[in-house]
C-alpha cells in the first residue's frame, strides 16, 4: 500500500494541516511511518527508541541549522 492509498495518513495529513500547519510534514510522515512499522510488535520500547531517535535527529539538525546562520 503506498502513501496515496493510506487513508490513516491522508487523514493524518488533512488535520495537520488545519490545526497545525507549522508542523514538518516529513517529520509527521516519518513518524507515522515507525507507528506502522512497530504497530504489531509486542515490545512497545522499539517504537519508542525509533521515535526518540527521529526526535534527537531533528533536534540536532535544527540546532546546527541555527548555530550556521
Amino acid at each position: 500500500m503506498n502513501d496515496g492509498e493510506d487513508l490513516a495518513l491522508q487523514t493524518l495529513l488533512a488535520a495537520r494541516a488545519e490545526v497545525a500547519p507549522e508542523i514538518d510534514e516529513s517529520l509527521l510522515r516519518a513518524c507515522y511511518a515507525i507507528q506502522r512499522r512497530h504497530q504489531f510488535n509486542n515490545d512497545r520500547a522499539q517504537s519508542s527508541v525509533a521515535m526518540e531517535r527521529l526526535i534527537d535527529e531533528l533536534v540536532d539538525a535544527t540546532v546546527q541549522g541555527a548555530a550556521s546562520q
